[in-house]
């Protein structure tokens, strides 16, 4: 019987220098929630890159819907149908 594994190790590597202030504030958020400095500072750069990269996107229209496009923007408000029942109602939270 042969075993073989999938190796995922990673392989790449980002130092930081930092003062010991942000180091310890670092290592006590990451305890706090339960994970080492490492994956907490990780999980938390991967969110911060995909809210900006997200900033980021261009939306491109053809010509025949750029000036409708512009109308919309520039209308006045006009409450969603049914939000206002939707945000009356219990939270996500709520309904565990």
């Amino acid at each position: 019987m042969t075993v073989t594994r999938s190796s995922s190790r990673k392989e790449d590597r980002l130092e930081l220098r930092l003062d010991s202030s942000s180091r310890q504030l670092l290592d006590r958020a990451a305890q706090a929630v339960g994970q080492s400095t490492s994956a907490f500072v990780l999980e938390h750069a991967r969110l911060a890159a995909q809210e900006t990269l997200a900033d980021q996107v261009r939306i491109v229209l053809p010509a025949e819907h750029w000036d409708a496009f512009l109308d919309l923007l520039d209308r006045d408000e006009q409450p969603a149908r049914g939000l206002a029942a939707l945000l009356a109602g219990p939270s996500v939270e709520e309904l565990e």
